[in-house]
Protein backbone atom coordinates (compact mmCIF):
# COMPACT_ATOMS: atom_id res chain seq x y z
CA UNK A 1 0.00 0.00 0.00
CA UNK A 2 1.32 3.34 -1.02
CA UNK A 3 2.64 5.14 2.10
CA UNK A 4 0.50 8.18 2.62
CA UNK A 5 1.37 11.64 1.83
CA UNK A 6 3.30 13.76 5.03
CA UNK A 7 0.58 16.78 5.79
CA UNK A 8 2.36 19.62 6.99
CA UNK A 9 0.24 21.72 9.27
CA UNK A 10 0.69 25.73 9.29
CA UNK A 11 -0.68 27.13 12.73
CA UNK A 12 -2.00 30.86 12.39
CA UNK A 13 -2.98 33.34 14.39
CA UNK A 14 -5.97 35.58 13.66
CA UNK A 15 -6.60 39.27 14.24
CA UNK A 16 -10.42 39.89 14.11
CA UNK A 17 -12.97 37.48 13.59
CA UNK A 18 -15.89 40.40 12.11
CA UNK A 19 -17.42 40.17 9.31
CA UNK A 20 -14.08 39.27 7.12
CA UNK A 21 -12.52 36.97 9.55
CA UNK A 22 -15.63 34.91 10.03
CA UNK A 23 -15.89 34.53 6.07
CA UNK A 24 -11.60 33.57 6.44
CA UNK A 25 -12.78 30.72 9.30
CA UNK A 26 -15.39 29.22 6.99
CA UNK A 27 -13.40 28.84 4.33
CA UNK A 28 -11.02 27.33 5.76
CA UNK A 29 -12.97 24.63 6.83
CA UNK A 30 -14.47 24.36 3.69
CA UNK A 31 -11.17 23.76 1.61
CA UNK A 32 -9.62 21.55 4.35
CA UNK A 33 -9.70 18.54 2.07
CA UNK A 34 -7.97 20.30 -0.79
CA UNK A 35 -5.31 21.84 1.36
CA UNK A 36 -4.39 18.09 2.27
CA UNK A 37 -4.81 17.14 -0.91
CA UNK A 38 -1.98 19.88 -1.55
CA UNK A 39 0.09 18.62 1.17
CA UNK A 40 -0.67 20.86 3.78
CA UNK A 41 -3.64 22.05 6.63
CA UNK A 42 -3.96 25.24 8.38
CA UNK A 43 -4.93 25.25 11.99
CA UNK A 44 -6.02 28.70 13.07
CA UNK A 45 -4.59 28.35 16.72
CA UNK A 46 -5.08 31.62 18.20
CA UNK A 47 -7.25 34.96 17.54
CA UNK A 48 -7.37 38.05 18.81
CA UNK A 49 -10.73 40.18 19.62
CA UNK A 50 -12.13 42.71 21.29
CA UNK A 51 -14.81 41.32 22.88
CA UNK A 52 -13.93 37.15 23.51
CA UNK A 53 -17.71 36.49 24.66
CA UNK A 54 -19.03 37.34 21.75
CA UNK A 55 -20.65 34.75 19.45
CA UNK A 56 -19.20 34.85 16.14
CA UNK A 57 -21.25 32.46 14.42
CA UNK A 58 -18.17 30.07 13.69
CA UNK A 59 -16.26 26.75 15.58
CA UNK A 60 -13.45 28.60 17.56
CA UNK A 61 -13.23 24.75 19.70
CA UNK A 62 -9.69 24.74 20.19
CA UNK A 63 -8.31 28.12 19.45
CA UNK A 64 -6.90 30.33 22.21
CA UNK A 65 -8.76 33.50 22.23
CA UNK A 66 -7.47 37.18 23.52
CA UNK A 67 -8.01 40.43 23.41
CA UNK A 68 -4.53 41.02 22.81
CA UNK A 69 -3.23 41.05 19.51
CA UNK A 70 0.26 41.42 20.13
CA UNK A 71 0.64 38.30 22.18
CA UNK A 72 -0.79 36.51 19.35
CA UNK A 73 1.89 38.42 17.29
CA UNK A 74 4.53 37.56 19.35
CA UNK A 75 3.28 33.70 20.48
CA UNK A 76 6.20 31.15 19.47
CA UNK A 77 3.20 28.46 18.44
CA UNK A 78 2.09 30.78 15.13
CA UNK A 79 3.89 29.87 11.79
CA UNK A 80 1.52 32.63 9.98
CA UNK A 81 -0.03 36.12 11.28
CA UNK A 82 -3.44 37.04 9.36
CA UNK A 83 -4.61 40.16 9.76
CA UNK A 84 -7.83 41.65 9.30
CA UNK A 85 -8.80 43.59 12.56
CA UNK A 86 -8.59 46.60 10.74
CA UNK A 87 -7.27 50.09 13.03
CA UNK A 88 -3.70 51.51 12.72
CA UNK A 89 -1.34 51.52 15.52
CA UNK A 90 -1.45 48.35 16.90
CA UNK A 91 -2.69 46.79 13.70
CA UNK A 92 0.86 48.00 12.83
CA UNK A 93 2.56 46.87 15.97
CA UNK A 94 1.47 43.32 16.06
CA UNK A 95 2.08 42.90 11.99
CA UNK A 96 5.81 44.24 12.12
CA UNK A 97 6.42 42.28 15.44
CA UNK A 98 5.70 39.16 13.71
CA UNK A 99 7.53 40.22 10.36
CA UNK A 100 10.63 41.21 12.80
CA UNK A 101 10.91 37.39 14.43
CA UNK A 102 10.34 36.22 10.87
CA UNK A 103 6.62 35.12 10.66
CA UNK A 104 5.16 36.11 7.59
CA UNK A 105 2.20 37.66 7.48
CA UNK A 106 -0.89 38.21 5.20
CA UNK A 107 -3.04 41.43 5.86
CA UNK A 108 -6.23 42.68 4.47
CA UNK A 109 -5.76 46.32 6.44
CA UNK A 110 -5.50 48.73 3.80
CA UNK A 111 -5.43 51.72 6.43
CA UNK A 112 -1.97 49.98 8.27
CA UNK A 113 -0.62 49.53 5.22
CA UNK A 114 -0.99 52.74 3.06
CA UNK A 115 -0.12 54.82 5.86
CA UNK A 116 2.89 52.42 7.37
CA UNK A 117 4.32 50.93 4.67
CA UNK A 118 7.68 51.98 5.44
CA UNK A 119 7.53 50.49 8.82
CA UNK A 120 6.22 46.89 7.40
CA UNK A 121 8.63 47.04 4.59
CA UNK A 122 11.93 47.42 7.01
CA UNK A 123 10.18 44.80 9.49
CA UNK A 124 9.92 42.16 6.73
CA UNK A 125 13.66 42.96 5.48
CA UNK A 126 14.30 42.37 9.27
CA UNK A 127 12.71 38.73 9.49
CA UNK A 128 13.64 37.77 6.24
CA UNK A 129 9.78 37.26 5.49
CA UNK A 130 7.64 38.32 3.48
CA UNK A 131 3.81 39.89 3.08
CA UNK A 132 0.93 39.75 1.08
CA UNK A 133 -2.06 41.98 0.96
CA UNK A 134 -3.83 41.16 -2.44
CA UNK A 135 -6.87 41.55 -0.55
CA UNK A 136 -6.28 45.26 0.95
CA UNK A 137 -6.44 46.31 -2.65
CA UNK A 138 -9.35 45.27 -4.14
CA UNK A 139 -10.68 42.56 -2.59
CA UNK A 140 -11.64 39.47 -4.98
CA UNK A 141 -9.53 41.31 -8.28
CA UNK A 142 -6.62 39.71 -8.27
CA UNK A 143 -4.48 43.51 -9.15
CA UNK A 144 -1.49 42.93 -7.00
CA UNK A 145 -0.91 39.62 -8.58
CA UNK A 146 -0.97 40.88 -11.92
CA UNK A 147 1.54 44.38 -11.34
CA UNK A 148 3.72 42.67 -9.49
CA UNK A 149 4.42 39.17 -11.54
CA UNK A 150 2.32 39.39 -15.78
CA UNK A 151 2.83 43.39 -15.95
CA UNK A 152 6.08 44.00 -13.69
CA UNK A 153 8.34 45.42 -16.82
CA UNK A 154 5.18 47.29 -18.56
CA UNK A 155 5.59 51.05 -18.06
CA UNK A 156 1.86 51.76 -16.93
CA UNK A 157 0.34 55.68 -17.64
CA UNK A 158 -2.62 55.18 -15.73
CA UNK A 159 -4.59 52.57 -13.32
CA UNK A 160 -8.11 53.65 -12.71
CA UNK A 161 -11.77 52.37 -11.39
CA UNK A 162 -14.55 52.19 -9.07
CA UNK A 163 -12.28 50.26 -5.96
CA UNK A 164 -14.66 50.74 -3.01
CA UNK A 165 -17.68 48.03 -3.63
CA UNK A 166 -19.46 50.09 -0.64
CA UNK A 167 -19.72 53.49 -2.28
CA UNK A 168 -20.74 52.00 -5.85
CA UNK A 169 -23.72 49.97 -3.71
CA UNK A 170 -24.87 53.52 -2.59
CA UNK A 171 -25.27 55.04 -5.62
CA UNK A 172 -26.02 52.31 -7.31
CA UNK A 173 -29.00 51.77 -5.07
CA UNK A 174 -29.90 55.57 -4.84
CA UNK A 175 -30.60 55.33 -8.77
CA UNK A 176 -32.46 51.91 -8.42
CA UNK A 177 -34.42 52.92 -5.39
CA UNK A 178 -34.92 56.62 -6.77
CA UNK A 179 -34.18 57.48 -2.50
CA UNK A 180 -31.72 59.74 -1.41
CA UNK A 181 -28.28 59.35 0.12
CA UNK A 182 -29.23 58.34 3.79
CA UNK A 183 -31.77 56.06 3.09
CA UNK A 184 -28.66 54.01 0.83
CA UNK A 185 -26.58 54.28 2.99
CA UNK A 186 -28.88 52.37 6.03
CA UNK A 187 -29.20 50.20 3.30
CA UNK A 188 -25.72 49.53 2.65
CA UNK A 189 -25.12 49.22 6.16
CA UNK A 190 -28.05 46.59 7.00
CA UNK A 191 -26.63 44.24 4.31
CA UNK A 192 -23.29 44.51 6.01
CA UNK A 193 -21.48 46.39 2.85
CA UNK A 194 -20.25 49.52 4.99
CA UNK A 195 -16.56 49.27 7.37
CA UNK A 196 -17.51 50.03 10.88
CA UNK A 197 -16.88 53.17 10.69
CA UNK A 198 -18.94 54.17 7.41
CA UNK A 199 -17.28 57.56 7.03
CA UNK A 200 -13.95 55.75 5.72
CA UNK A 201 -16.41 54.33 2.78
CA UNK A 202 -18.78 57.77 2.26
CA UNK A 203 -15.67 59.64 1.97
CA UNK A 204 -13.59 58.10 0.08
CA UNK A 205 -10.79 57.39 2.52
CA UNK A 206 -11.14 53.80 2.03
CA UNK A 207 -10.41 54.18 -1.76
CA UNK A 208 -7.48 57.14 -1.55
CA UNK A 209 -5.88 53.88 1.29
CA UNK A 210 -6.56 51.33 -1.67
CA UNK A 211 -5.21 54.07 -4.30
CA UNK A 212 -2.05 54.10 -2.36
CA UNK A 213 -1.51 50.26 -2.48
CA UNK A 214 -1.93 50.73 -6.45
CA UNK A 215 -0.05 53.57 -7.28
CA UNK A 216 3.07 51.76 -4.77
CA UNK A 217 2.82 48.20 -7.21
CA UNK A 218 2.15 50.06 -10.40
CA UNK A 219 4.27 53.26 -10.23
CA UNK A 220 7.24 52.03 -7.32
CA UNK A 221 5.76 55.80 -6.15
CA UNK A 222 4.62 55.81 -2.25
CA UNK A 223 2.32 58.51 -1.88
CA UNK A 224 0.67 58.40 1.38
CA UNK A 225 -3.62 58.88 1.50
CA UNK A 226 -3.02 62.32 3.24
CA UNK A 227 -1.37 63.42 -0.34
CA UNK A 228 -4.46 61.76 -2.44
CA UNK A 229 -6.18 64.28 -3.54
CA UNK A 230 -10.41 62.93 -1.89
CA UNK A 231 -14.31 63.34 -2.16
CA UNK A 232 -16.82 61.43 -0.75
CA UNK A 233 -20.33 60.53 -1.87
CA UNK A 234 -21.91 62.41 0.83
CA UNK A 235 -22.96 65.20 -1.06
CA UNK A 236 -24.21 63.45 -4.17
CA UNK A 237 -28.29 63.99 -3.77
CA UNK A 238 -31.45 62.31 -5.52
CA UNK A 239 -31.35 65.59 -7.87
CA UNK A 240 -27.83 64.78 -9.13
CA UNK A 241 -28.55 61.12 -9.91
CA UNK A 242 -31.28 61.71 -12.25
CA UNK A 243 -29.38 64.76 -14.36
CA UNK A 244 -26.42 62.31 -15.04
CA UNK A 245 -28.71 59.82 -16.10
CA UNK A 246 -30.46 62.64 -18.47
CA UNK A 247 -27.27 63.50 -19.62
CA UNK A 248 -26.21 59.90 -20.69
CA UNK A 249 -24.08 59.30 -17.71
CA UNK A 250 -24.10 57.53 -14.44
CA UNK A 251 -22.25 58.81 -11.33
CA UNK A 252 -19.19 56.22 -9.62
CA UNK A 253 -17.02 57.03 -6.99
CA UNK A 254 -13.64 56.97 -9.28
CA UNK A 255 -9.81 56.37 -8.06
CA UNK A 256 -7.36 57.43 -10.58
CA UNK A 257 -3.29 57.66 -10.71
CA UNK A 258 -1.88 58.82 -13.62
CA UNK A 259 1.51 59.49 -14.51
CA UNK A 260 2.30 62.29 -16.94
CA UNK A 261 5.08 64.77 -17.70
CA UNK A 262 4.74 67.02 -14.81
CA UNK A 263 4.75 63.97 -12.96
CA UNK A 264 1.44 61.95 -10.97
CA UNK A 265 -1.79 62.43 -9.70
CA UNK A 266 -3.68 60.79 -7.52
CA UNK A 267 -7.19 61.63 -6.82
CA UNK A 268 -10.69 59.71 -5.73
CA UNK A 269 -14.04 62.12 -5.88
CA UNK A 270 -17.46 61.17 -7.55
CA UNK A 271 -17.57 61.72 -11.26
CA UNK A 272 -20.01 61.20 -14.02
CA UNK A 273 -19.15 58.57 -16.28
CA UNK A 274 -20.54 58.17 -19.73
CA UNK A 275 -22.99 55.01 -19.98
CA UNK A 276 -20.89 54.00 -23.19
CA UNK A 277 -17.93 53.45 -21.07
CA UNK A 278 -17.28 49.79 -18.50
CA UNK A 279 -17.19 51.46 -15.40
CA UNK A 280 -20.80 53.09 -15.53
CA UNK A 281 -22.08 49.53 -16.06
CA UNK A 282 -20.29 48.25 -12.71
CA UNK A 283 -23.04 47.98 -10.62
CA UNK A 284 -23.85 47.62 -6.63
CA UNK A 285 -20.73 46.16 -4.76
CA UNK A 286 -18.71 45.37 -7.68
CA UNK A 287 -15.17 46.72 -8.39
CA UNK A 288 -13.40 47.47 -11.43
CA UNK A 289 -9.91 48.51 -12.30
CA UNK A 290 -8.50 49.99 -15.96
CA UNK A 291 -4.64 49.62 -16.43
CA UNK A 292 -3.21 51.34 -19.20
CA UNK A 293 0.06 51.51 -21.20
CA UNK A 294 1.66 51.52 -24.40
CA UNK A 295 2.86 47.76 -24.31
CA UNK A 296 -1.02 46.85 -24.26
CA UNK A 297 -3.21 49.82 -24.15
CA UNK A 298 -6.20 49.20 -22.03
CA UNK A 299 -6.78 46.27 -19.47
CA UNK A 300 -9.73 45.70 -17.02
CA UNK A 301 -10.40 43.41 -14.30
CA UNK A 302 -13.38 43.14 -12.65
CA UNK A 303 -14.79 41.74 -9.11
CA UNK A 304 -16.72 41.80 -5.94
CA UNK A 305 -15.23 44.51 -3.90
CA UNK A 306 -17.31 44.34 -0.69
CA UNK A 307 -19.18 41.67 1.33
CA UNK A 308 -17.89 38.72 3.96
CA UNK A 309 -16.47 36.01 1.26
CA UNK A 310 -14.43 38.69 -1.08
CA UNK A 311 -12.46 39.40 0.76
CA UNK A 312 -12.06 36.53 3.00
CA UNK A 313 -11.33 34.32 -0.17
CA UNK A 314 -8.72 36.74 -0.73
CA UNK A 315 -6.67 36.66 2.39
CA UNK A 316 -7.41 32.62 1.84
CA UNK A 317 -5.86 32.84 -1.47
CA UNK A 318 -2.87 34.94 0.06
CA UNK A 319 -2.24 32.19 2.87
CA UNK A 320 -2.17 29.27 0.64
CA UNK A 321 0.24 31.51 -1.85
CA UNK A 322 2.71 32.09 0.86
CA UNK A 323 2.46 28.42 2.00
CA UNK A 324 3.08 26.89 -1.46
CA UNK A 325 5.57 29.84 -2.59
CA UNK A 326 7.76 30.62 1.00
CA UNK A 327 9.03 33.81 0.68
CA UNK A 328 6.82 35.46 -1.31
CA UNK A 329 5.97 38.92 -0.48
CA UNK A 330 4.57 41.93 -2.01
CA UNK A 331 6.95 44.24 -0.18
CA UNK A 332 9.02 45.76 -2.22
CA UNK A 333 8.09 43.80 -5.23
CA UNK A 334 10.03 44.95 -8.48
CA UNK A 335 12.01 47.52 -8.06
CA UNK A 336 11.75 50.26 -10.62
CA UNK A 337 14.81 52.51 -11.88
CA UNK A 338 14.75 56.15 -11.02
CA UNK A 339 11.88 58.45 -12.26
CA UNK A 340 9.94 61.15 -11.74
CA UNK A 341 7.40 60.31 -9.08
CA UNK A 342 6.88 63.81 -7.67
CA UNK A 343 3.33 64.96 -7.57
CA UNK A 344 1.77 67.39 -9.85
CA UNK A 345 -0.49 70.36 -9.43
CA UNK A 346 -4.11 69.02 -9.18
CA UNK A 347 -5.51 72.70 -9.94
CA UNK A 348 -2.94 72.09 -13.88
CA UNK A 349 -5.42 69.15 -14.04
CA UNK A 350 -7.96 69.50 -17.48
CA UNK A 351 -11.13 67.23 -17.24
CA UNK A 352 -14.76 68.28 -18.47
CA UNK A 353 -17.23 69.35 -15.90
CA UNK A 354 -20.42 68.85 -14.54
CA UNK A 355 -22.36 72.01 -13.40
CA UNK A 356 -25.60 71.84 -11.29
CA UNK A 357 -27.78 74.65 -11.15
CA UNK A 358 -31.50 75.21 -9.43
CA UNK A 359 -33.42 77.71 -11.81
CA UNK A 360 -37.29 78.95 -13.06
CA UNK A 361 -37.87 77.29 -16.59
CA UNK A 362 -38.76 80.40 -17.82
CA UNK A 363 -34.76 81.67 -16.99
CA UNK A 364 -33.00 78.26 -18.46
CA UNK A 365 -32.03 80.07 -21.76
CA UNK A 366 -30.61 83.23 -20.15
CA UNK A 367 -28.60 81.42 -17.80
CA UNK A 368 -26.95 78.93 -20.44
CA UNK A 369 -26.39 82.55 -22.54
CA UNK A 370 -24.73 84.12 -19.16
CA UNK A 371 -22.25 80.48 -18.91
CA UNK A 372 -21.31 81.24 -22.51
CA UNK A 373 -20.31 85.10 -21.74
CA UNK A 374 -18.51 83.70 -19.17
CA UNK A 375 -16.36 81.62 -21.64
CA UNK A 376 -17.69 78.42 -20.50
CA UNK A 377 -18.81 76.17 -23.50
CA UNK A 378 -21.18 73.93 -22.99
CA UNK A 379 -21.25 70.57 -24.64
CA UNK A 380 -24.41 69.16 -23.01
CA UNK A 381 -27.17 70.11 -21.29
CA UNK A 382 -30.83 68.63 -19.89
CA UNK A 383 -32.87 70.06 -17.32
CA UNK A 384 -35.23 68.14 -14.65
CA UNK A 385 -37.98 69.02 -12.11
CA UNK A 386 -37.42 67.35 -8.90
CA UNK A 387 -39.44 67.92 -5.79
CA UNK A 388 -40.86 71.13 -7.09
CA UNK A 389 -37.72 73.17 -8.36
CA UNK A 390 -36.26 73.13 -11.63
CA UNK A 391 -32.81 71.71 -12.21
CA UNK A 392 -30.08 72.51 -14.96
CA UNK A 393 -27.32 70.48 -15.37
CA UNK A 394 -24.64 71.20 -18.23
CA UNK A 395 -21.15 69.69 -19.32
CA UNK A 396 -18.47 71.58 -20.38
CA UNK A 397 -15.82 71.22 -22.82
CA UNK A 398 -12.08 70.42 -21.22
CA UNK A 399 -10.88 73.40 -18.39
CA UNK A 400 -8.20 73.58 -16.41
CA UNK A 401 -9.32 72.55 -12.75
CA UNK A 402 -7.93 76.13 -11.36
CA UNK A 403 -10.17 77.76 -14.36
CA UNK A 404 -13.25 75.78 -13.20
CA UNK A 405 -13.07 76.77 -9.45
CA UNK A 406 -12.75 80.72 -10.78
CA UNK A 407 -15.48 80.31 -12.86
CA UNK A 408 -17.93 78.85 -10.33
CA UNK A 409 -17.87 81.90 -8.57
CA UNK A 410 -18.61 83.96 -11.54
CA UNK A 411 -21.23 81.41 -11.69
CA UNK A 412 -22.74 82.06 -8.66
CA UNK A 413 -23.27 85.98 -9.45
CA UNK A 414 -25.44 84.85 -12.48
CA UNK A 415 -28.81 86.24 -11.55
CA UNK A 416 -31.89 83.91 -11.43
CA UNK A 417 -30.18 81.08 -9.55
CA UNK A 418 -31.91 79.45 -6.39
CA UNK A 419 -29.19 77.59 -4.97
CA UNK A 420 -24.96 77.82 -5.22
CA UNK A 421 -23.90 76.13 -8.13
CA UNK A 422 -22.74 72.22 -7.60
CA UNK A 423 -19.74 71.03 -9.80
CA UNK A 424 -18.59 66.94 -10.51
CA UNK A 425 -16.26 66.23 -12.38
CA UNK A 426 -16.37 63.40 -15.56
CA UNK A 427 -14.34 60.46 -16.04
CA UNK A 428 -12.67 61.64 -18.86
CA UNK A 429 -11.54 64.91 -20.94
CA UNK A 430 -12.87 63.32 -24.49
CA UNK A 431 -16.51 64.20 -24.13
CA UNK A 432 -16.76 66.01 -27.18
CA UNK A 433 -15.14 63.56 -28.91
CA UNK A 434 -17.96 61.05 -27.19
CA UNK A 435 -20.62 63.35 -28.57
CA UNK A 436 -19.02 63.98 -32.05
CA UNK A 437 -18.86 60.12 -32.75
CA UNK A 438 -22.49 59.94 -31.39
CA UNK A 439 -23.90 62.34 -33.31
CA UNK A 440 -27.09 62.45 -31.12
CA UNK A 441 -28.98 64.60 -28.11
CA UNK A 442 -29.05 62.92 -24.64
CA UNK A 443 -32.70 62.26 -23.93
CA UNK A 444 -33.73 65.99 -24.88
CA UNK A 445 -30.98 67.32 -23.91
CA UNK A 446 -29.25 69.90 -26.65
CA UNK A 447 -25.96 70.20 -28.05
CA UNK A 448 -23.96 73.73 -28.09
CA UNK A 449 -21.74 73.18 -30.76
Amino acid sequence: MPEEPKIRTIKLGLLGCGVVGGGLVKLIEKHRADFRANGFDLQLTHLAVRDTAKDRGVDLSGVEVTTDPIAVANDPAIDMLVEVMGGNAVAVEAGCAALARGIPLVSANKSALARSMGRYAEAAKQGNTGICFESAAAAHIPIIEVLDRSLACEELTLIKGVINGSTNYILTFMERAGCEYEDALKDAADKGFTEADPSLDVEGIDAAEKLTLLAFKAFGAYVPPSQVHTEGVTQIGQVDIRLALELNHRIKLVAAARRGEDGLTLRVHPALVHRGELLADVDSEFNAIILEGPGFKELTFLGKGAGEFPTASAVLNDIVKMVRQPGTSTLPGFVRAAQDNSLADTSSLKLCYFVRLQVEPENANDVLTALAKLDLQVLSHAQIEYEGRNYLGVITDVLEESRMMAALKDIGNIQGLGQAPKFLRLDKDNYRDIVEREQSTYFGSSLER
